[in-house]
């Protein structure tokens, strides 16, 4: 769908004929990478890799290439520097960025992190850690779910035994858009009595897309109470819409003819929407590039990401003058009862801001978790004693 809206966008000049390949990716990630090193002949540049472990390896080889990668999921945060990495660029704010300025609105420092089984996940876990250290928060505990029920338990009791944790990110599928393993997760938090606001879980992947929540009801709620009850621990963080949600741009690209697949918008993941941000992205770049005069190179694109705006595919996407993209992202709670989130805050990423809307937060006992230091959260003060 980008692929074709670029072709006939009258606007961009790339010089070039635009098409695609999809790069199949391996699961584990030496795998993945090997894969990786047998893709430089195939493509001219990249949008991804989706596994965090091996994106400072891929952007190494795209240099060699000279070839660049546009990326969503990267979290590495060695990688946002263009003198070292300059054929790399980011289509969406780091995610440890984005739970970075949460945090500090709240005072939340002591964070936890539990990821699914899966290499994607446990890579974007132990990254995510580093990133987070990397600004000086106390990451307590980087774990990942163990077999089973008895497994499940024992991954809760693992993060009991670590003292001081206000947040438990969660990398692994949503719930929201059917991830099992991590409503299974949620409901043990609860039978164990540790989604009693004593914690906040957030999840990790709704980071990455436009969660659509406005006149949306999650039908997963509805005949699971437990999980209803659990979910009221958690504040889901995500993309801003902009005047359409995921679903009706979706929906309007299929009536419109252009998405020919017999799918419901709701069979299909709001990552989509991401993708297909990223591969527009590119085509912007290498339209600056060339009206710059410069080559078409990798390094050249990675460099052309600065100072543009243009249609994504369910909200509006604007970069500043270091090519950073300027997004809006929500915080969604529950009202602890019914089956839809509320936006609750405002993250304008680029001041790093958070507002408070309308709805307030509904905390499962009345209260947040306690606030951490601030020295935390102030880079010229070291933390210490408590």
């Amino acid at each position: 769908l980008a692929v074709e809206r670029i072709s006939k966008d009258p606007s961009l000049d790339l010089g070039h004929r635009l098409d695609y390949v999809v790069l199949g990716e391996e699961c584990e990630t030496p795998r993945a990478l090997l894969r990786f090193i047998d893709f430089g002949k195939l493509s001219s540049a990249f949008i991804g890799p989706l596994n965090p472990g091996f994106c400072e390896l891929a952007t190494l080889l795209g240099e060699n290439w000279n070839k660049a990668i546009f990326s969503w999921m990267c979290v590495n945060y060695r990688l946002d520097s263009t003198t070292h990495h300059p054929t790399f660029a980011r289509t969406l704010p780091s995610p440890a960025q984005v739970l970075f300025t949460v945090m500090k609105h709240f005072s939340w420092a002591h964070v936890g992190i539990i990821a699914s089984n899966d290499d994607i996940w446990r890579d974007s876990a132990n990254k995510l850690a580093s990133a987070l250290r990397s600004q000086g928060l106390p990451v307590g505990i980087v774990t990942s779910i163990h077999r089973g029920e008895k497994g499940i338990e024992d991954t809760w009791n693992e993060i009991k035994e670590v003292d001081g944790i206000r947040i438990i990110v969660l990398c692994m599928h949503s719930v929201l858009i059917g991830g099992e393993e991590q409503a299974t997760l949620l409901t043990k938090a609860l039978e164990m009595g540790l989604a009693d606001g004593r914690y906040v879980f957030i999840p990790y992947d709704t980071l990455l897309y436009s969660l659509p929540y406005q006149n949306n009801s999650f039908n997963i709620f509805d005949d699971d109470t437990k999980l209803q009850e659990a979910y009221d621990a958690v504040l889901t963080i995500t993309l801003e819409s902009g005047e359409r949600t995921f679903y009706e741009a979706f929906r309007e690209a299929k009536e419109s003819g252009e998405i020919i697949r017999d799918l419901e918008a709701t069979q299909v993941s709001p990552l989509f929407g991401t993708i297909y941000d990223a591969i527009y992205f590119m085509a912007m770049a290498i339209d600056s590039a060339r009206r710059n005069g410069a080559r078409v190179s990798g390094c050249n694109i990675a460099e052309h990401t600065k100072n543009f705006s243009f249609p994504g595919f369910n909200n509006w996407i604007q970069t500043d003058n270091c090519g950073k993209r300027m997004s809006n992202y929500v915080i969604l709670d529950t009202d602890g009862r019914g089956n839809q989130l509320f936006p609750t805050h405002l993250l304008d990423m680029a001041s790093d801001s958070v507002k408070s809307l309308a709805w307030a937060i509904h905390f499962p006992n009345g209260a947040p978790p306690k606030p951490d230091s601030s020295c935390w959260f102030d880079p010229d003060v070291l933390c210490n004693g408590g």
